[in-house]
């Protein structure tokens, strides 16, 4: 296990991360994230103080999404400590419920939240084409 501390994230470094990582909008099923700088998260920092990884995730009543959760090193058991310490912080703030999307193909993520309890509730056949389709039509382009 690597050394390191969970704190609070600063809103710049979710949007940095987000927007280096996965481009904008962030699409989630049916949830559009046009301002990463809006989401509340968590960082995983190395005992250097270097960021290693983010949680980040949007609270709507008692429900909560999990938009991103990145170990920017595999293996290092980051993505077990972001998920365990999210869901304390989401806990807390009374969230009973919290979802996660992610694609049928990443195999490794769907591996990581099985173990961990989550279930898969639904499967979204085409997903992803919709998601291209949205982001191509909010960066302006016309379909053809």
């Amino acid at each position: 296990m690597s050394e390191g501390r969970l704190e609070p994230a600063p809103a710049e470094v979710i949007d940095l991360l987000l927007r280096e990582r996965w481009g904008l909008p962030i699409i989630a099923g049916e949830r559009v994230y046009e301002d990463p700088a809006k989401l509340k998260g968590l960082v995983w920092r190395d005992a250097a103080g270097a960021v290693q990884g983010l949680v980040a995730w949007s609270i709507e009543g008692d429900q909560a999404e999990i938009v991103s959760i990145e170990a920017l090193e595999q293996g290092r058991h980051i993505g077990g400590r972001l998920l365990d310490g999210a869901e304390a912080a989401l806990r807390s703030r009374g969230v009973r419920r919290l979802r996660v999307v992610t694609t049928n193909d990443n195999l490794r993520a769907l591996s990581f939240y099985l173990r961990r309890g989550y279930r898969l509730v639904r499967l979204h056949l085409g997903g992803m084409e919709r998601v291209r389709d949205r982001r191509h039509a909010a960066a302006g382009h016309v379909g053809i």
